[in-house]
């Protein structure tokens, strides 16, 4: 636990600390608790949301010297080496690496061969989709009728390029993205308890920008303390971001026909050194969020007035949500996601964006 990396310091060691996947971790749980235990599980789900990190709590409870546990003491010599990863009967394969059907028959002259310590011979296969078509079929007549001491944990981003004969043969679970506010508790947490002061707001940016991955958002977290403090404006400047009023007042303008104050909020814009897709994104956000208050027909000033950390630029909202139309703000959405798609094609994506807004002028001004 000496590690400076946050996504390491702070890796679950327990089902407990688990955040996001209950009905994965209940699965496994239970399992453990009446001790049947199915020989092959596919954990699948998109980067950091723990598919591993349940892998080799698993591992733990299978091997506690205490017993078969939901609750691995972390404390004896099999959980402290599975948490240091020298534990000798759990076999951690990086599937990426380990493609050929030459490497997966190398594992299998040795898995019969009984555990050395623990009850049980554990073998985790990382990114899992990876194998090749001879390496499924290596491993299908072993996932099919293995040994007693044999347990597999197949962990995979790509459920889909598995083949049927070996999902079929697994017990098959789906790590959910985890949610926004998760993220956000998780990390005051653990900046609590490493004594950083922080700003919220810089932490619910970093929670969004994570799209439902923990180890995403420690190591942008990670990223904002070697900037030197966990601020707003650092956190704009790391992720090429852009201060929603700014945002705002050019969505608004768009109708006002203030050609020339448009081009300056743009010009002023790229003094920060923003990405101009991140940019797009976030115009398209703020134009989802109008349209839903006004298609839902919500209460748009109580609304507007409670938003998390934007109460000081409510007013801007309101100004957009009294004059564009429903039919102005989808075609704006629907505008800026086809301009965001043949960014790539722009001489550069500051020109790719003032063309895109250029078209959006000359249909205003119709």
């Amino acid at each position: 636990m000496n590690s400076h990396v946050l996504a390491i310091k702070w890796r679950p060691q327990s089902f407990d600390e688990v955040i996001g996947q209950d009905h994965v971790v209940q699965a496994i749980k239970y399992s453990l608790f009446i001790k049947k235990i199915h020989p092959a599980w596919i954990l699948s789900g998109s980067r950091g949301v723990g598919k591993t990190t349940i892998a080799r709590i698993f591992a733990m409870g299978l091997s506690c010297l205490k017993g078969i546990t939901q609750n691995p003491c972390g404390l004896c010599e099999h959980c402290i080496s599975i948490k240091r990863n020298s534990f000798l009967d759990l076999i951690e394969l990086d599937s990426a690496s380990k493609t050929k059907v030459e490497d997966i028959r190398e594992i299998l002259e040795i898995i019969y061969y009984p555990p050395i310590k623990g009850r049980y011979k554990i073998y985790i296969f990382d990114e899992f989709h990876m194998l090749s078509r001879h390496s499924f079929n290596a491993l299908l007549k072993i996932i099919e009728e293995p040994p007693e001491y044999i347990k597999f944990i197949f962990a995979t981003t790509e459920l889909q390029k598995i083949p049927v004969t070996i999902t079929s043969r697994c017990l098959q679970f789906h790590l959910k993205l985890i949610e926004k506010n998760i993220i956000l508790n998780q990390l005051k947490k653990i900046l609590n308890k490493e004594n950083l002061q922080y700003d919220e707001e810089a932490l619910e940016i970093l929670s969004n920008s994570a799209y439902g991955s923990m180890r995403d958002a420690l190591s942008l977290t990670d990223q904002l303390i070697s900037m030197g403090s966990l601020t707003i404006d650092n956190v704009y400047l790391m992720l090429g971001l852009i201060k929603k009023k700014y945002l705002l007042l050019l969505i608004y303008n768009f109708k006002t026909k203030k050609n020339n104050l448009i081009f300056n909020l743009i010009n002023k814009i790229s003094i920060f050194n923003i990405n101009w897709d991140n940019v797009i994104t976030e115009i398209m956000i703020l134009l989802h969020k109008i349209l839903k208050i006004k298609i839902l027909n919500y209460n748009s000033n109580y609304f507007f007035q409670n938003l998390n950390f934007e109460k000081n630029i409510a007013i801007y909202y309101q100004k957009i949500f009294d004059n564009f139309s429903k039919n102005e703000i989808k075609f704006l959405y629907k505008f800026l996601n086809t301009g965001k798609k043949n960014l790539y094609l722009a001489p550069n994506p500051k020109i790719g964006f003032e063309m895109i807004v250029l078209e959006i002028i000359i249909y205003f001004n119709n």
